[in-house]
């Protein structure tokens, strides 16, 4: 029996209709709730608008400059080899301050409340994510993203996780020597050993 296909509402593919997310761009498949809804900026409550952004057609705010990206739009302008092909090439990238305020705001496509996550956990743009159906970015984020990762900032969190997992293995290697002395003198000093075999 043959299953039943949809096309992905974000990137054309054929998709199993029972899916919710597409295997060829990661995007979410809208419920027939979201096909109706209105792309809305989330902090402004304004229509977003189409915007032209490195041949592709992103929904922006006119109001905040804030940037919606789908899944499958956010992979691909993250990815480094998008990134090095821009020209010219930006310039270092300088970390600024976090905002203070923690405000959850809804997502676009479904309007449930985002998280809030560091990009690459070191680059210090907090950006909003709705794991289902894409990322909210505020205005200039897109390309202070692309200017952290044009400037290494990827190779950075790699080193830096690794850093922390090498950290973790000494760690545990530590921990299991520790474990290893204890059983040992435990068997050392067990009063059944000593009444079976003496002293020796």
């Amino acid at each position: 029996m043959k299953s039943k296909v949809v096309k992905c509402s974000h990137c054309g593919g054929t998709v199993n209709y029972k899916s919710a997310i597409c295997p060829h761009c990661g995007g979410g498949r809208p419920s027939p709730a979201e096909k109706d809804r209105k792309p809305m900026c989330p902090r402004c409550r304004v229509s977003l608008i189409h915007y032209a952004y490195r041949n592709r057609d992103l929904d922006m705010c006119s109001q905040c400059g804030g940037v919606w990206l789908d899944r499958g739009e956010f992979r691909d302008l993250t990815r480094e080899g998008d990134v090095y092909q821009s020209q010219p090439a930006p310039k270092g990238y300088v970390r600024g301050p976090i905002r203070d305020s923690a405000q959850y705001i809804p997502c676009v496509r479904c309007g449930a409340l985002m998280n809030r996550k560091n990009f690459a956990k070191i680059s210090g743009v907090i950006i909003d994510v709705c794991k289902s159906h894409g990322v909210w970015l505020d205005g200039g984020e897109l390309e202070r993203i692309r200017t952290f990762i044009a400037d290494g900032g990827l190779e950075r969190a790699q080193d830096r996780a690794i850093d922390k997992n090498r950290q973790a293995l000494r760690e545990l290697a530590g921990n299991v020597g520790r474990v290893q002395f204890t059983q040992r003198m435990i068997h050392f000093w067990n009063p059944k050993r000593w009444f079976f075999t003496g002293w020796k």
